[in-house]
């Protein structure tokens, strides 16, 4: 009888989580100031890529109700 690995991940593999308020508007301004893919911004701030594109347009909703149209596009 063969064992198969069933893909269990060991402890603390994977992304790391939340980031905090602070950071997502980091994450915002990085992102404006140089464009990378979803996947650079994610491996910059130690996140899945889809994590970081949807923090991202989480915020651009907030963001776009405080600043003019002008400072966001």
């Amino acid at each position: 009888m063969e064992s198969k690995n069933i893909g269990i991940n060991q402890k603390g593999a994977g992304g790391k989580g939340k980031l905090e308020i602070k950071e997502e508007l980091c994450l915002c301004l990085f992102y404006w100031r140089q464009m990378p893919t979803f996947e650079v911004l994610g491996l910059h701030f130690g996140i899945w890529k889809t994590e970081a594109k949807d923090t991202f347009h989480y915020w651009l909703e907030i963001l776009r109700n405080v600043f003019p149209p002008s400072l966001l596009e």
